[in-house]
């Protein structure tokens, strides 16, 4: 009877567990078919190190953004190398966050790339380039230190700044460079080299990403905007009130022309307005400064039409190419059409 006893309780759970398995795959064909597959990470991560007027910058050479190859050039941007300014050249230098770098996208892919594309294709008889200065996590006040690092050598015909809302939060440049300067070269996202025990932790964290189901699960108790609190936000736009002062001051040192491009949380498309307030606060201050100011969100409208959902990447947030080629020439269109400067 005993024997008998634990034979039905062995079928028993081999039976749930079955059902459990079952369950799980159809749940993670589910999950995949309604958001899309996880994108997975290829090594080597994006290097980084210690940079005084931005408390960091990327390592030149070569890293992956997801399975895409990114090539940092000797200036520590993403993109080919920027030779001598050509007679009758016009450069467009594009800051911004992981958004204007491309995040997840290959490097024909990225905004600047596709802004490139659509302004060559509008204007054949110009000869435009335009350099991605986007850094992942980068701010505002990172954002105008490459400029005033780097302008000179780029020598911007036309400076696009990329906002996003959460740009709001400003890091202390300071304090980031003071802390990281003592590593040396590191891994972005890890914070440290990847090696040894940090490898390891990282590759074993690397399994859960790979399933549809899990990130689904995440995203789901994380879907809330996470708004900074009042007194935060306030700070951070009395902060942008100058920075975009000093960003109109700089460009026109460099005899370029200073534009402000306002990029919409995705969410924004599905008519959730959490962030509407940030982006016509930042709006605001950008037209009391004379500014030029673009506002992307009706760049994305048809596609999120089209698609009847965002057109981000899967379980990351981040636009994808379709995305960002409707960007770029959306931009192009409204940069050729503003006036030349002394007009």
């Amino acid at each position: 009877m005993a024997a008998e006893t634990t034979g039905l309780k062995r079928k028993r759970l081999l039976a749930l567990g079955l059902s459990l398995a079952l369950s799980l795959g159809l749940g993670e064909l589910a999950a995949r078919s309604l958001v899309g597959v996880p994108l997975a990470e290829r090594l080597p991560l994006m290097l980084v190190r210690a940079n005084p007027a931005r408390g960091w910058e990327m390592v030149p050479g070569e890293h992956y953004t997801y399975q895409h190859r990114v090539r940092v050039n000797s200036l520590g941007l993403r993109g080919p190398e920027l030779g001598a300014k050509q007679p009758g050249e016009r450069r467009v230098l594009f800051l911004g966050d992981s958004l204007t770098y491309g995040q997840g996208v290959a490097d024909d892919e990225t905004v600047p790339v596709e802004l490139e594309h659509a302004l060559r294709a509008r204007d054949p008889d110009g000869l435009w380039t335009v350099v991605n200065g986007g850094n992942r996590a980068y701010g505002t006040a990172q954002e105008l230190g490459l400029l005033e690092e780097l302008g000179a050598r780029i020598q911007p015909d036309v400076v696009v700044l990329g906002w996003y809302w959460n740009d709001v939060a400003e890091r202390a440049i300071g304090p980031t460079y003071e802390a990281f300067r003592e590593r040396g070269e590191f891994a972005f996202d890890t914070g440290g080299k990847l090696a040894g025990p940090a490898a390891l932790l990282w590759h074993a964290q690397e399994l859960p990403r790979r399933s549809a189901l899990v990130m689904l699960a995440h995203d789901l108790v994380s879907s809330k905007a996470q708004l900074y609190a009042p007194e935060v936000a306030e700070r951070g736009f009395q902060l942008l009130a100058g920075l975009l002062r000093r960003f109109r001051e700089e460009s026109e040192r460099l005899g370029a022309m200073p534009v402000v491009a306002i990029f919409p949380d995705a969410k924004r498309l599905a008519g959730r307005e959490d962030t509407r307030a940030y982006d016509e606060r930042a709006l605001a201050l950008a037209r009391e400064r004379e500014l030029p100011v673009i506002e992307l969100q009706a760049a994305l409208a048809p596609l999120y039409a089209a698609r009847g959902r965002a057109p981000i990447l899967p379980f990351d947030g981040h636009y994808d190419a379709a995305a960002n080629r409707a960007l770029g020439e959306y931009l192009a269109e409204r940069l050729l059409a503003l006036p030349k400067r002394g007009e």
